[in-house]
């Protein structure tokens, strides 16, 4: 940081003293022109220098901690888009000073970077939208999430311009950001791991509900492992149907990764339960409407 400091001290004193010495105005003013590039040349390096000390020890430090690889991706394409803005206005203040008209030139930068947009409109609204996804902290790798289109899954990883979605039946989905930005997503993880896991069942007319609620409610307790005691075991009583009484237990546990085993640990204990207890368990029935 000192050096450009010294130099920018220098060249001042070059240009001070080329003022003052007594050549032809026409030599003097090319001399000074050549001064001020020169000291434009020390600025566009010490600009240069302090991006890349913002980057290596700021930025870079920062993605570090993250487990998206999207900010992997932004800093170095961040990076060398603002070196190239860098040495863009740089330029243009050199050919300023040397009485370059610079108008057309601006216009020209213009039209192409009205050009560029269009063409990279979907990619930019992806990358917009990836970045909003880490800011808003929707979701990170590992996240358990079902999408309102219905996927279900583990996010896999979080790139540039999409996000990848591992199902369980060992699937990639690549979903744009930008369709995910504006899509509503079930999160499994926030804002904890605890999820509640509900089992349907039925039991035949002349059922007394009360045994049913405190047979499998012990039984879940006792036998299923991981059940949380906050939030207690349900069993409720939902709908008495046109053939069966309906019930749905419902229990928590503390890991969503769990959910789906213990919903079949816990039909095959209701199933188990409800036989030794002597509780009928009625056959499916279908009614068929016959044309007169």
């Amino acid at each position: 940081m000192q050096q450009p400091v010294f130099r920018l001290i220098i060249i001042g004193g070059l240009y001070l003293a080329v003022m003052n010495i007594g050549f032809d105005n026409s030599i003097v003013g090319i001399v000074l022109k050549l001064i001020i590039t020169l000291a434009y040349l020390v600025g566009i390096f010490f600009c240069g220098k302090v991006l890349d000390i913002v980057v290596h020890y700021g930025l870079k430090d920062l993605a570090a901690k993250t487990e998206s690889s999207i900010d992997d991706e932004i800093i170095p394409i961040f990076h060398k888009t603002m070196n190239a803005l860098v040495w863009v206005f740089g330029v243009i203040m050199i050919m300023g000073a040397w009485g370059v008209d610079i108008a057309p030139f601006l216009a020209g930068l213009g039209i192409a970077g009205l050009a560029i947009s269009f063409a990279l409109q979907s990619t930019l609204a992806n990358i917009f939208a990836g970045v909003s996804l880490i800011i808003d902290k929707t979701f990170k790798v590992g996240d358990k999430v079902q999408l309102d289109t219905g996927e279900l899954g583990t996010i896999h990883d979080i790139s540039l311009r999409s996000t990848r979605l591992l199902t369980y039946d060992n699937e990639i989905i690549v979903i744009p950001n930008d369709a995910l930005a504006k899509a509503k997503i079930r999160n499994f993880t926030q804002p904890d791991h605890r999820v509640r896991v509900s089992v349907d069942f039925t039991t035949e007319y002349g059922t007394n509900p009360e045994k049913v609620v405190n047979v499998i409610s012990d039984s879940i307790k006792k036998n299923i492992s991981g059940v949380l005691e906050s939030p207690m075991v349900a069993i409720e009583f939902m709908e008495m149907s046109d053939f069966a009484l309906k019930f749905t237990a419902r229990f928590w546990i503390g890991d969503y990764r769990q959910a789906y085993n213990k919903k079949i640990e816990a039909t095959n204990l209701i199933y188990n339960e409800l036989n030794k207890a002597k509780i009928g368990i009625p056959f499916p029935t279908r009614t068929i409407y016959m044309k007169k």
